[in-house]
């Protein structure tokens, strides 16, 4: 059986929807709903990945807090194997996010977000598993230095590797001297159309991008779909599907789970595995918060069996 392992930060959002506009200073605003779920890209593409039926495992740290217990449970009740996860004397970290229908506003407290180095992905470790996905490169500040390394060592196992990199709160991007030696040992970088521009900057086009990456680049596009390039300068794109958007928090790491899924686990070429990935991420963004009501795989199909019924 394939085993997949993800590995990186682990933190709770909270979570308001709702509301009219940005904040105002000054201004107090009124949202229509709030809720406390279990946040960080990684964690919701776990537990994405085990929903739709795959197995995998996490590893991390999380704080000695009542965060740190909420996330851990919240991923084993998701189905993700938490035996890895290390529990450490700091501060679980926590997200506050401000859901609009197009988009939203994330406002961090990193806490062991920032401090996790990746030591106990051990080349023993990784030997289990046949595929590794690490999430929110930019937020680990100290996994950055390791993680070219850490990847080097799962590719020379056998395993496949994915990294998705969320914002740059720092607004270093390419400049980040750690990102262009990880991507050498990337085999699938999986950043948003937003990300992606502000690493190319003005002057650089997505091939050239592609260029960085040791096998493709694929650029999540939200309702306008997807777009591979691999290093052969081929481009797929793929369309989304039509959904009423409530709350597109994680829709990126359902897409992420998604395509990993069809992939690696199905065995389906990209292109097809992106098609499932948009419609992951369509399902996403109906739900409130990252990981709620994550679908078993049979309902992405009956997700994209409709939306072509209705294309016809």
């Amino acid at each position: 059986m394939v085993r997949l392992l993800v590995a990186g930060e682990l933190n709770a959002d909270m979570v308001m929807s709702g509301l009219p506009s940005l904040p105002i200073l000054g201004r107090e605003l009124v949202g229509d709903d709030f809720q406390i779920v279990m946040g960080s890209s990684s964690a919701i593409t776990a537990a994405r990945l085990a929903q739709l039926g795959a197995d995998v495992d996490f590893v991390g740290i999380i704080g000695e807090d009542s965060l740190g217990e909420f996330v851990i449970t919240e991923l084993g009740n998701f189905g993700v194997g938490t035996a890895n996860i290390a529990k450490v004397g700091e501060r679980t970290g926590v997200t506050i996010a401000l859901t609009y229908t197009q988009d939203r506003a994330l406002f961090t407290f990193p806490g062991t977000i920032e401090t996790y180095t990746g030591d106990n992905i051990t080349a023993e470790l990784l030997a289990n598993y046949s595929h590794l996905h690490v999430g929110s490169f930019f937020l680990q500040t100290a996994l950055q230095p390791n993680l070219a390394r850490i990847f080097q060592v799962a590719r020379e196992l056998g395993l496949t590797t994915s990294l998705d990199v969320g914002w740059d709160p720092q607004e270093k991007w390419a400049d980040n001297v750690y990102l262009y030696p990880t991507l050498e040992h990337v085999d699938f970088f999986i950043p948003n159309q937003d990300e992606a521009n502000a690493i190319m900057g003005e002057n650089q086009k997505p091939q050239s991008l592609a260029q960085r990456v040791h096998d493709t680049l694929i650029i999540k596009q939200g309702k306008d779909g997807a777009t591979a390039y691999d290093q052969h300068n081929k481009i797929t794109k793929v369309a989304s599907l039509k959904v009423d958007a409530i709350d597109t928090t994680g829709a990126g790491d359902a897409f992420n789970a998604g395509f990993i899924f069809a992939h690696k686990i199905k065995q389906l070429p990209i292109e097809e595995a992106m098609e499932f990935a948009v419609a992951c991420g369509a399902q996403a963004v109906t739900n409130i918060g990252g990981a709620s009501n994550a679908p078993h795989e049979d309902h992405i199909w009956e997700m994209i069996a409709q939306s072509n019924q209705n294309g016809a």
